[in-house]
């Protein structure tokens, strides 16, 4: 009976250190390797660019051109994906395969985030290094809002998403501007839902203080300047102070292990400015 415990240990330990892992999801990716288990990915989808070394790795491609085979072929162990990310006839292929499925559904919310590293911990055998990943988010939010404390003020905030110069996006309820509520700002339009095109309308009647924008968006308007070329920007509180704010763009939108970053910073730069 005293040798039960070892052995079953000993099988544990050979499970996890055999596991190869295929993540569809940025946060997905990240959580993995937040959690200590980045060697174990052996390939990722096309939105996981962090950390810099999956980039590294064999790339699956991006939503509907994911494909079952393509995953099989790599011969994972597991395949971790967010919920609808890829059509659910590819789900099912990659089951009857004998690949276990962990497909996680994925909200703009610390709440989202939570369930997101718990689901990923348990499914890893990596539930200690969970409690501390949420733990460590905490602590950056509770620093985030003692910021918004001190600042005493809520700021207007208009989410722009673009690609290029030629199409400008409103982001709604539903994308990263969910991350407002957490670092002490409001949205400066309401009632949108996802991205919508922005019209110059909408951005002089928003009276934001500050556009948030990705640093990959911000530069292809050709930086700062750029942005405050935008017909009706200059018209804006946001555009007289010159108070746009760019953010990589990962770390602002997926709501992965590093909210609490992200949300501190942008919580730093929005209420910096305030008296």
């Amino acid at each position: 009976m005293k040798y039960i415990l070892p052995l079953a240990l000993l099988f544990t330990v050979f499970s996890a250190q055999g596991q190869r892992i295929i993540t569809a999801g940025s946060a997905i990716t990240e959580t993995v390797c937040a959690l200590g288990d980045c060697s174990k990915i052996v390939a990722s989808d096309r939105t996981s660019l962090y950390p810099a070394e999956i980039q590294k790795l064999p790339s699956i491609g991006y939503r509907t051109s994911i494909s079952a085979e393509g995953i099989i072929s790599l011969r994972p162990t597991l395949f971790i994906v967010e919920l609808d990310y890829v059509k659910s006839e590819v789900i099912e292929h990659i089951k009857s395969a004998g690949i276990s499925v962990l497909a996680i559904e994925r909200t703009f919310s610390f709440e989202g985030t939570k369930d997101l590293v718990q689901k990923i911990a348990a499914v890893l055998n990596r539930q200690e290094e969970g409690k501390k990943l949420v733990a460590k988010i905490e602590g950056e939010l509770a620093d985030a809002k003692k910021i918004v404390g001190q600042s005493g003020t809520t700021p207007r905030v208009l989410c722009v998403f673009n690609r290029d110069k030629s199409a400008l996006n409103l982001a709604g309820a539903n994308t990263f501007s969910e991350i407002l509520k957490y670092a002490g700002a409001v949205p400066a339009v309401t009632g949108v839902e996802g991205y919508k095109p922005l019209s110059t309308e909408t951005l002089l009647t928003s009276r934001a203080d500050f556009l948030l924008m990705f640093e990959s968006g911000v530069q292809a308007l050709g930086g700062i300047e750029g942005v405050l070329a935008i017909p009706g920007v200059q018209q804006l509180p946001a555009g007289k102070k010159k108070q746009v704010i760019a953010m990589d763009g990962i770390r602002l939108s997926n709501f992965g292990p590093r909210l609490g970053e992200a949300v501190k910073e942008l919580a730093t730069q929005l209420h910096s400015h305030q008296q």
